[in-house]
C-alpha cells in the first residue's frame, strides 16, 4: 500500500536535502572550472546547487550543467549583473506600473510567493517602453528575489532557493496574442530559464481562458519539462482556485482580490531593503560588515590607493623676480634702446 503523502509544509524543503557525493563532486569540479571567473567568486552556493540539480535529467547532465554554469557566469560578466541589486534600473518606476509582479508574502515552508498580473499587461505599451528597460526590471526582480531566498536561509539555517508563483490571467485576451506580447515574454523566459533555472516550486495559473490556452500551446515548448511537472492550469472558479492555493499558502499569506486575508499593498521592484545595503546614495552600497559574497569580492579585490605624486618644485631662480631681478631687467632694456 503506498504511504500517504503528507501535507504540504510538515516537512522540510525539499531544496534542504543533503547534497549526494555525486553532487558534491560535481559542485567541486564546477567551481575549479572558473576558478578565475570573478562572477564564480560572487555566486552562492545555493545557485551552484540550483544549476547541478536543475540539469540532472539532461542526456549528459555533468556536461550541461558545465556548460549552462559557465553561460551564466559570463553574462553575469558582460551584463555586470552583480552590480543590479545596488542600482535601480531606468525608469523602473514606470515599469512598476506596466508590468505588475510582486514578491508577497511567504508559503507554509517560508519560500516567498510572486504574483504576476499577467493580464493587465498592454502589449503595445510594453513595446513603447522598450524591451531594454523590460528586461533590466525583470532582472532585478530576479534579483530581489534571489537575495531575498538567501537571506531567509540564513535565517531558518537551511536551504531555500525556490518559491511559489501565481500567475493572475483575468483581463486576457486577443490583443495578448500577437507577436509583440509573446516575444517580449519568451525573453523574459529565456533569462528565467537560463540564468535562474531550479526556482519553481510551484506556479498557480489563474482565470486561464482558451485563449491562454490556445498561446500555451505555442509557448509551452520554451519551457523546461522539470518545470511543465509544477505548473497547475486552472479557470475562473474562485472559490477552488482559494482552495487549491491554500494547500501551499496560508489564506494570511494570500492578497485579499484573492480570496485572502492579506491587506499589504502590493508593491514591484526597488521596494524592498535588505539590512547589509546602504541606501543612503545611488547607486547604493554595501555595508562594511555584509556578509554576501559580492560584498566579500569588492572588499577583497579594493584597488590600492597610490601615493600621490610629488609636486613639482620650480627651480630657485623661478617664479616672481625679487627685488635685484627688476633692475637688472631694466638696466637691459635700457641698453637695447641706446
Amino acid at each position: 500500500m503506498a504511504e500517504k503523502k503528507k501535507p504540504y509544509g510538515t516537512e522540510p524543503p525539499l531544496e534542504s536535502k543533503e547534497l549526494t557525493k555525486e553532487e558534491l563532486e560535481l559542485k567541486k569540479a564546477l567551481r575549479d572550472a572558473n576558478k578565475d571567473h570573478p562572477c564564480n567568486a560572487t555566486t552562492t552556493d545555493d545557485t551552484v546547487i540550483r544549476f547541478i540539480r536543475g540539469y540532472c535529467r539532461e542526456k549528459d547532465p555533468i556536461k550541461t550543467t558545465h556548460e549552462r554554469y559557465k553561460e551564466m557566469l559570463d553574462w553575469r560578466k558582460e551584463g555586470k549583473i552583480d552590480e543590479d541589486i545596488l542600482k535601480n534600473p531606468e525608469d523602473w518606476k514606470e515599469y512598476n506600473k506596466h508590468y505588475k509582479h510582486f514578491i508577497y508574502g511567504r508559503d507554509k515552508l517560508g519560500r516567498p510567493v510572486c504574483y504576476e498580473q499577467l493580464g493587465k499587461l498592454e502589449p503595445n505599451d510594453l513595446v513603447e517602453f522598450g524591451m531594454d528597460k523590460l528586461e533590466a526590471g525583470h532582472v532585478r526582480f530576479m534579483e530581489e528575489l534571489t537575495k531575498l531566498k538567501w537571506e531567509i536561509s540564513r535565517q531558518k539555517k537551511t536551504l531555500i532557493y525556490k518559491h511559489v508563483h501565481v500567475i493572475d490571467l483575468d483581463g486576457f485576451g486577443w490583443k495578448h496574442m500577437g507577436s509583440k506580447f509573446y516575444g517580449s515574454i519568451k525573453k523574459i523566459m529565456h533569462i528565467d530559464s537560463h540564468y535562474y533555472p531550479e526556482t519553481l516550486q510551484k506556479l498557480f495559473i489563474l482565470n486561464s481562458s482558451m485563449t491562454f490556452r490556445t498561446l500555451w500551446a505555442v509557448v509551452k515548448g520554451w519551457v523546461h519539462p522539470l518545470t511543465r511537472e509544477r505548473i497547475v492550469m486552472l479557470g475562473y472558479d474562485k472559490e477552488y482556485n482559494l482552495k487549491q492555493m491554500l494547500e501551499f499558502v496560508d489564506e494570511d499569506q494570500i492578497p485579499e482580490y484573492l480570496g485572502g486575508k492579506n491587506k499589504e499593498p502590493m508593491v514591484g521592484i526597488c521596494h524592498m531593503k535588505f539590512d547589509d545595503i546602504d541606501y543612503k546614495t545611488e547607486p547604493a552600497v554595501w555595508k562594511g560588515d555584509s556578509e554576501d559574497p559580492r560584498a566579500i569580492y569588492l572588499r577583497d579585490h579594493k584597488p590600492k590607493e597610490e601615493d600621490p605624486e610629488p609636486k613639482e618644485q620650480a627651480p630657485e631662480n623661478e617664479g616672481t623676480p625679487e627685488k635685484g631681478d627688476e633692475n637688472t631687467a631694466k638696466d637691459s632694456k635700457e641698453q637695447q634702446k641706446a
